[in-house]
């Protein structure tokens, strides 16, 4: 008796502090796991949380899901009219999450994903979220994700390559 009850204080526990997928969880979530590696923090841009959040638009509107756009914009175009101009910049998308630790879990698994997240060239980050999918009904959430750096002043222009979704 004394293990089933110990198993459902343990399931319960474990749910109780799985957090809910927000665009602040997501960068807390990710800066813990920078911290680990001791990297500083990635800083919440509304510049960038614009971009995503118009990046995110554009897929529900168009009823896509993937780094290049089906008219052939990249995701870095979104930056430049938010007044985001980047030494460099990333994305990470996902879908079909419910719990922020998860999707995570999921990002440091995938070598491109895990990449944006740890790399120091990125101080900040903007996200956006939906309910299910940009292509359709799908449980969970879809996110985006815009890592950047802010252009210095007299520094060339660049992109950081994406993970494929």
């Amino acid at each position: 008796m004394r293990k089933v009850l110990l198993l459902v204080i343990a399931l319960i526990g474990t749910t109780a502090f799985a957090a809910e997928i927000t665009p602040a969880s997501v960068v807390a979530e990710m800066n813990v796991r920078r911290a680990v590696f001791g990297l500083p923090p990635l800083h919440a841009d509304a510049r960038l949380e614009d971009a995503a959040g118009d990046r995110i638009s554009d897929m529900e509107d168009q009823g896509y899901w993937a780094h290049i756009s089906p008219d052939g914009k990249q995701p870095f175009q979104w930056l430049r009219p938010h007044g985001y101009a980047f030494h460099y910049a990333g994305e990470n998308l996902a879908s079909g999450f419910d719990t922020v630790e998860v999707l995570v879990d999921a990002w440091m698994e995938s070598k491109g994903h895990r990449q944006n997240i740890l790399s120091p060239l990125y101080h900040d980050c903007g996200v956006a979220t939906v309910e299910g999918s940009t292509t359709g009904r799908a449980s969970g959430k879809s996110v985006v994700v815009l890592f950047g750096r802010d252009l210095d002043e007299g520094a060339v222009m660049t992109a950081a390559t994406s993970p494929a979704p």
